[in-house]
């Protein structure tokens, strides 16, 4: 996976993740640290593989490293969602990272809409919003009681 390599050495990309890894270092709630992208990759190719999608994987595994990276703008500006924002930071690593124009098209609109479920079952933004929650582990949170998610969006149980 070659061009998930450039995407983890990218400077754009570690420098955004260490500023959010700082800003968060005393959150109570789910943080937004490699581990949770990558826990987010692995679950979205299990779901990939499970349902016989034929989703490309470093496609599943670009958009779930890049999906969260919107989230510098909530400790740095007002006024854009973590996830538009993550698709303007997306955009230019992805391409150096060697995606084509199609590609990154595609994977931007997943993060852009992965707040929300998707209302086609098996595209990319669908098996994103999938995984970002079956990634966290609400079934076992000290801040359960704090969370601001809805009971609907809060994973109950280990399902991959």
């Amino acid at each position: 996976m070659k061009r998930i390599d450039k995407i983890i050495a990218d400077e754009e990309f570690r420098r955004i993740s260490s500023m959010i890894k700082e800003k968060e270092f005393d959150r109570i709630f789910c943080k937004h640290s490699l581990g949770h992208s990558l826990s987010v990759a692995r679950i979205a190719w299990i779901i990939n593989l499970e349902e016989g999608l034929s989703l490309d994987k470093e496609m599943i595994y670009a958009t779930a490293l890049l999906h969260d990276m919107g989230r510098y703008s909530s400790y740095e500006e007002e006024g854009m969602s973590h996830h538009e924002a993550g698709a303007f930071v997306a955009e230019p690593i992805l391409k150096r990272a060697g995606f084509t124009q199609e590609e990154i098209d595609i994977m931007c609109s997943a993060i852009k809409k992965h707040k929300n479920k998707s209302g086609v079952k098996g595209n990319l933004e669908d098996i994103l919003y999938r995984a970002d929650k079956l990634s966290r582990n609400c079934f076992m949170c000290d801040a359960k009681e704090e969370c601001y998610w809805s009971e609907s969006k809060k994973n109950k149980g280990i399902k991959y």
